[in-house]
């Protein structure tokens, strides 16, 4: 699990049908697929805060599907892939990646761990959990879901969360990006 936890980035597959599909023009193709009925989602502000953190890492080009699911869903996933037999916050499939031309990058540009790649990935968040940690964590559901899918986007840009030190530098890396969309998470750490 995410903050709360830790979330793994794996280089699979899963299923899902585009609801929402971002800008055409933009390098950053993606689609938003809500497959669960018991949270409102709130597409376009995930859709901004997934072109917003693919810029802010200096992402060259990305196809991105975000599919939101339920924690029966998001279980399976975690089960079948993971061999974790629990729901989970979210889950980022990487499924290809490579650096860009080096002529279509800026050199004043920003400087993440994804700056010059293309990447080829899925998120899978589960509504459910957000709706209980936002409870927890003492904000909205919809600002839970942001974290998942800048947290799953990170992972595809290279970050990691797996030893203390890792989770500290992706810990702050979250907080910059939700920091340029007006939100400020709490950890548990935090507290």
């Amino acid at each position: 699990m995410l903050g709360r936890g830790q979330a793994r980035s794996v280089r699979l597959p899963a299923a899902r049908q585009p609801a929402i599909v971002g800008h055409m023009t933009s390098p950053y193709q993606i689609q938003i697929t809500n497959q669960q009925a018991n949270s409102p989602v709130d597409e376009a502000h995930l859709l901004r805060c997934a072109h917003e953190t693919l810029r802010l890492e200096g992402i060259a080009r990305a196809e991105i599907s975000i599919a939101i699911v339920d924690d029966p869903a998001i279980h399976e996933i975690n089960r079948t892939h993971l061999q974790h037999d629990y729901p989970t916050d979210v889950i980022s499939f990487l499924l290809d990646s490579g650096e860009a031309d080096p002529r279509s990058l800026s050199a004043d540009g920003p400087k993440g761990r994804g700056q010059g790649l293309w990447i080829d990935g899925e998120i899978i968040l589960s509504a459910d959990t957000a709706v209980r940690e936002a409870r927890e964590y003492g904000w909205e559901a919809p600002s839970e879901m942001a974290l998942y899918v800048v947290h799953g986007l990170l992972h595809l840009c290279g970050y990691d969360d797996l030893t203390d030190e890792e989770q500290a530098i992706m810990r702050d890396r979250e907080r910059e990006v939700l920091a340029s969309l007006g939100l400020s998470p709490q950890y548990s750490e935090d507290e």
